[in-house]
């Protein structure tokens, strides 16, 4: 397999994992411009792998949990990209590639804004859904923290700044690891902009 991965829930992390087993990765911490770079990540680490798009044979893509924008956009790339050539789309927690990477049971972390966090905790596998909490309102667990949301709030929690890979997503899905969710982005929240309700007569 040829696998391209893609995650814009924390910044932009776009990796491809050839069948040699070679990985090939480009990330930016950038926020509110996934749509304008997400693509040309895509082009650029196909470049590096020395593959062209028709020789990928799967598409992975990060869910979330994250920003509306952010998740909206590599949701989309990953669709266009599959669907152009006929090829399977598989989604992953992005949380999953934390906790993958760092190896242990853990609770993962990501700037969830509005001074909370997106957390799940790990064993050998996702032990609880993602959810979305204050620092302070996140059960103890004497798990250990890791993700880029550790050093948000040091007075609250503190653990290991263990990035956000495209990579591990890949990696985890090659593996027959992965634990397969839907094709729909995880907001955990309900959106800022709501439809109006209806008019109440004034007479």
């Amino acid at each position: 397999m040829n696998i391209l991965a893609i995650d814009t829930s924390v910044g932009i992390t776009v990796a491809v994992l050839r069948v040699d087993g070679q990985i090939f990765e480009a990330s930016l911490d950038s926020h509110g411009i996934q749509g304008e770079l997400t693509a040309t990540l895509v082009h650029q680490v196909l470049q590096q792998a020395g593959l062209t798009p028709s020789q990928v044979t799967d598409v992975v893509c990060g869910v979330g949990p994250g920003p509306f924008t952010g998740l909206r956009v590599g949701i989309a790339t990953a669709e266009v990209f599959a669907y152009a050539l006929g090829i399977e789309i598989h989604a992953i927690c992005s949380l999953d590639a934390i906790a993958y990477d760092f190896g242990s049971a853990c609770v993962a972390v990501t700037n969830a804004r509005r001074k909370e966090l997106y957390w799940a905790k790990y064993g050998n596998t996702r032990d609880s859904q993602p959810q979305v909490n204050l620092p302070a309102d996140i059960p103890s667990t004497h798990l250990p923290f890791v993700g880029p949301g550790v050093e948000l709030y040091p007075e609250i929690i503190s653990g290991t700044n263990v990035p956000l890979r495209a990579g591990a997503l890949a990696e985890i899905f090659a593996g027959g690891q992965a634990q397969l969710v839907p094709l729909e982005p995880m907001y955990l929240r309900k959106p800022d902009a709501q439809e109006p309700g209806i008019r109440k007569p004034v007479l």
